[in-house]
């Protein structure tokens, strides 16, 4: 029953991360096709991200609080709704700029709990020592999905027009929800749980936070994670406009380039699976992120399409080398029952900066141009990371964690 609870979730997740990868880059261009302008491109990714941080605050404690396999097949069913908005308008020759917005607001509310929800889930359904290989396989599918995703929805733009992959976005959404729905029975929640007031709720949100508290590195890990991320959103929402004004290639081509990062993705997630544990993740995931925030970097340095494929393809082979090293901490540190909560706050960590990331990097690349952006965000993150090896709480995230798991049990029992 777990193996097949854990497939099940499996399969949804990856053709949930299919179908973005085709929603993305037909909105970002049909907003490009409508306007040319790099600060509509930015005020697309902020209608996405400003709700997705306030509902990853707000939302935490939902994915505790409700049936997890229900809840996600919910979120499922509002984005595959708010996706047809500019998918009708577009067949029927009534698309404005404004149903684009409306349907990544509301995605991006929906995204904010759609994938914490599902981390919470993996705990359950695999073995306490197979964490690591169950993240890693989660992260290989997704990224699986957007090596194939990205090449074929990029030349399905380039032959038909981005309707026709706004559509393969939403009948990757449907099959999404019919998983879930034929899901065997997953992890209900607590009777206590189902209960609903006010100050329970927020109580709720406050033991999400808490966890950071009592674990400054993981804290300090996220912020990281936050500072690298906005630089990565502020690079990847220009990237349109770096491919057709600097490149001087089509939708094809953009495609190519995000293949070329899955590709890289699936690559560094071999090589992890092969390792296994890893005894020294301080260091590991702090030259995961130096090496993303260095490879972008370059992109404005030597900006041609062979050497972009290369640098996205590096960048993509060292960034699991952070988010599975992440996910499996959280997996072992967190007790069950705050899974949800606690992994709503690591993304509302992680993606606090994201907003700023989108329009600020619209307004510079405006201003300054594309490559100026590419290199003063690309090393950012990477100057950071160096700053971070000289932070003494890192090293307890080396090693044996039973300590650090047992101190988080009886944490979490003296305060209940």
């Amino acid at each position: 029953m777990l193996k097949r609870s854990y497939y099940g979730l499996l399969a949804t997740v990856t053709l949930s991360s299919l179908g973005d990868v085709f929603g993305l880059l037909a909105m970002e261009w049909l907003v490009y096709e409508l306007t040319a302008s790099k600060l509509a491109m930015g005020a697309m990714a902020l209608s996405f991200s400003i709700p997705e941080v306030a509902f990853r605050l707000l939302g935490s404690p939902l994915s505790d609080r409700l049936h997890r396999g229900k809840f996600m097949a919910g979120l499922a069913s509002v984005r595959l709704l708010a996706l047809l908005l500019p998918l009708s308008m577009g067949i029927t020759g009534q698309l404005q700029l404004w149903h684009l917005f409306v349907a990544a607001a509301l995605s991006g509310a929906c995204s904010a709990l759609f994938m914490p929800t599902a981390m919470a889930v993996v705990p359950g359904v695999a073995g306490e020592h197979k964490l690591l290989r169950a993240f890693a396989v989660i992260d290989g599918c997704r990224n699986a999905a957007a090596l194939l995703g990205p090449a074929i929805a990029g030349a399905l733009t380039a032959a038909a027009g981005a309707l026709p992959t706004l559509g393969i976005n939403a009948i990757c959404y449907l099959a999404a929800i019919t998983a879930l729905l034929y899901l065997p029975t997953m992890q209900k929640p607590a009777a206590s749980r189902v209960t609903f007031s006010l100050q329970a709720y927020v109580r709720d949100i406050g033991e999400g936070f808490s966890f950071y508290r009592r674990f400054p590195a993981m804290l300090s890990i996220m912020m990281m994670v936050s500072i690298s991320n906005m630089s990565s959103v502020a690079i990847w929402t220009m990237m349109i406009p770096f491919v057709r004004e600097v490149l001087h290639r089509d939708a094809a081509a953009m495609g190519t380039l995000t293949t070329a990062s899955a590709f890289g993705t699936l690559l560094g997630l071999a090589v992890i699976s092969w390792i296994g544990e890893i005894k020294k993740r301080r260091t590991v995931m702090l030259c995961s992120l130096a090496v993303i925030g260095l490879c972008n970097a370059l992109l404005g340095l030597f900006p041609s399409y062979p050497f972009a494929l290369i640098a996205l393809c590096a960048a993509g082979v060292a960034g699991p080398f952070f988010g599975s090293l992440s996910s499996s901490l959280h997996g072992t540190l967190v007790p069950s029952s705050m899974q949800g909560r606690v992994n709503s706050i690591r993304f509302l960590i992680g993606g606090g900066l994201q907003p700023v990331g989108a329009f600020a990097g619209a307004a510079v690349a405006e201003m300054y141009g594309l490559p100026f952006l590419f290199v003063s965000l690309g090393l950012l993150p990477f100057i950071c990371s160096i700053a971070a090896i000289f932070l003494p709480n890192l090293k307890h995230l080396n090693g044996d964690l039973s300590t650090l798991q047992h101190k988080s049990l009886n944490e979490i029992h003296i305060t209940r």
